[in-house]
């Protein structure tokens, strides 16, 4: 058994060395306390709710004496200076050249591109618009451009629509002829 020359306070617990209400090095006694008899019936202790339990903890345990009450805990410091924040970024001038290109090869594909070119103008076109409607999503274009991307899938669509109508008629022709 241990107990605490300034408090007097009795621990039998071995791994106690420092008293817990004042921090005092405990002294020996070399006395040990017979052992407990397990609990039968109404002999069980009072008892302790967890709000009546005290916590201790020591900010350095190598130190004797340093152990803190966490009611006694000074507040923890905050810094009165902080960093300042970031300086804020101008956005880049986001172009809307794919949207815009994917218009004007839609409608030279829908003018020009079924007699001279083929289809290869309003496929480029679609993909352009496609392109440009997802980055126009993902925040990469202004949203300005939305409706060019939508004009340029239109008029390629119709530009494959109509050559590949007029290949059909062409195959039909040749067939009946």
């Amino acid at each position: 058994m241990k107990y605490c020359p300034q408090c007097h306070k009795e621990y039998t617990e071995v791994w106690i060395t420092f008293c817990s209400d004042d921090g005092t090095i405990l002294v020996d006694t070399g006395y040990q306390p017979a052992p407990q008899q397990p609990f039968e019936g109404s002999q069980r202790p009072p008892y302790t709710p967890p709000s009546e339990q005290h916590t201790w903890r020591s900010p350095d345990p190598n130190a004797p004496g340093a152990w803190v009450n966490p009611a006694e805990q000074p507040a923890p410091v905050t810094p009165v200076w902080q960093p300042p924040p970031p300086p804020a970024y101008p956005k880049q001038n986001q172009s809307q050249g794919l949207a815009v290109a994917s218009m004007i090869v839609g409608i030279i594909s829908l003018i020009f591109g079924t007699f001279c070119f083929g289809p290869i103008p309003g496929i480029i076109a679609l993909v352009l618009g496609l392109i440009s409607l997802s980055q126009v999503k993902k925040g990469l274009q202004p949203a300005g451009s939305k409706p060019l991307a939508v004009i340029g899938i239109v008029t390629g669509s119709l530009s494959v629509l109509v050559y590949g109508g007029i290949m059909l008629l062409a195959i039909i022709s040749s067939i009946f002829s």
